[in-house]
């Protein structure tokens, strides 16, 4: 797994442009005082990735960028060996986690984004790291656990906002943990802690939480008048309400809202592609509005328009949902010797294997994505069935469709999207299979002491 991992990023760096470049300028802010960003009034960023990249850039200078890349792949080996451990715990079954392991060589689409200037790593390495601090704490439910499992979460939510409401299926699996003592392969046996030292645990998780978030909270208040998170959810809902094909298809509404936007986007003679949400955001900040101004603009034209014809929408959004899982993995972050790399030592080593592995990558075939989706389904499903694996199964079921249909709702299904769950999915997979290795061993066991 090292060696794969190496192998991909020693083919060279990503090209800083785009997202890239818009995270490393970002990271400059940092480095000269500016924690908060408050010379970048933008509502649709979160911190921790440009923190990041601040870290390294301050710590290896010109080097910064082979540093992110192996920083990044360490995470990547991290993630997958997380998961593979969970596997074990979650089942009881040791062989579970070589199992995992051997499940997670074929991946490698994933691996490309480690030499890229993007936050894929990061978030993924921070989401398995909290879906861990969760699973200490259901099977040690002490305040230190319940105290990690709050930092992870916001560590996590600071980086991507898609895991806002993950914390829904988190509680459900605690609460259901606690009610079936029995079920959980690795708690030792101990009475059931009541209920007030749960809402004591909670609190704990929730105010670290809040206190690690809040001072983002207090920075868009100083900059938009508004304490969120972040304001984003109109140029996604944009995307899959305008846009043809995967989208709605809708027309602009005859509502306020929609006169509005119009009337802005003439002020900026932006005539064709109104359906583009850049585009559209571009012009709508040209015309005088802040970044969280643009975003809940263009959230209300959305939304006025999704309720002419809801069912559509609605029948669009499953589609998205169902080819969240399905969509090939087609644009990849791939190195290039053409590119603004920032003024950074860069490096370039041709592995013909990895490049011939890149350009037949599993992930890229159609009917094997249709494959992978129905192996996590009937993983998920057998976990389900076992007892011994119940809980645990529906948790990783609820995570993995909670991803699914967040995505599927707010966006049009990409890879970048669906490499996150990766590791859940590995997850899921080879505890199934050290589940149905074991009872296929104790069947074997029977029918031999039958003879």
């Amino acid at each position: 797994m090292a060696a794969k991992a190496a192998a991909v990023v020693a083919r060279g760096p990503v090209a800083i442009e785009l997202d890239a470049a818009q995270y490393w300028i970002l990271s400059s802010s940092p480095m000269q005082g500016d924690f908060c960003f408050l010379d970048h009034p933008i509502a649709y960023r979160t911190p921790v990735y440009p923190w990041f990249l601040s870290c390294v850039r301050a710590i290896f200078g010109i080097n910064a960028l082979a540093a992110i890349a192996v920083i990044q792949s360490s995470m990547s080996l991290a993630s997958t060996w997380m998961a593979a451990r969970l596997a074990a715990r979650i089942t009881g079954l040791p062989r579970a986690l070589p199992i995992a392991l051997i499940v997670s060589l074929p991946a490698i689409s994933a691996l490309t984004f480690n030499a890229a200037v993007l936050s894929e790593s990061l978030f993924v390495f921070l989401l398995m790291l909290n879906v861990s601090a969760v699973e200490a704490y259901v099977n040690r439910p002490t305040s230190l656990n319940a105290l990690w499992v709050g930092v992870s979460f916001a560590a996590t939510l600071l980086t991507r906002p898609i895991v806002l409401l993950l914390w829904i299926p988190h509680l459900a699996f605690i609460v259901v943990a606690r009610i079936r003592k029995h079920s959980w392969p690795n708690a030792p046996m101990r009475p059931r802690f009541p209920s007030k030292t749960l809402l004591i645990h909670a609190a704990i998780a929730g105010l670290a939480c809040l206190a690690m978030v809040g001072p983002w909270l207090v920075r868009n208040q100083i900059l938009f008048d508004k304490p969120f998170l972040t304001e984003f959810v109109g140029r996604n809902l944009w995307v899959v309400t305008f846009q043809n094909d995967s989208g709605a298809g809708f027309e602009l509404p005859e509502t306020d809202s929609g006169r509005k936007l119009k009337q802005r986007l003439d002020r900026v003679d932006l005539d064709a592609n109104r359906d583009a949400t850049w585009a559209v955001s571009g012009a709508l900040t040209a015309s005088g509005l802040n970044d969280a101004q643009t975003d809940q603009l263009m959230k209300r034209v959305a939304i006025d328009a999704i309720r002419r014809d809801p069912s559509r929408f609605g029948m669009k959004a499953m589609i998205r949902i169902v080819n969240f899982w399905r969509t090939r993995a087609t644009e990849l972050p791939l190195p290039s010797e053409q590119g603004d790399f920032m003024g950074q030592a860069v490096w370039r080593l041709d592995v013909p294997v990895v490049q011939w592995l890149i350009e037949h990558r599993a992930g890229n075939v159609l009917w094997l994505n249709n494959m992978i989706l129905i192996a996590v389904t009937a993983a998920s499903a057998l976990l389900i069935a076992h007892g011994s694996s119940r809980t645990s199964g529906l948790w990783m079921a609820m995570m993995l469709m909670y991803f699914a249909i967040i995505t599927g709702i707010f966006e049009i299904p990409a890879y970048r999207y669906r490499m996150v769950i990766e590791p859940l999915a590995t997850c899921v997979i080879g505890a199934a299979l050290a589940v149905l290795l074991s009872k296929r061993t104790k069947q074997t066991l029977i029918v031999g002491e039958g003879n």
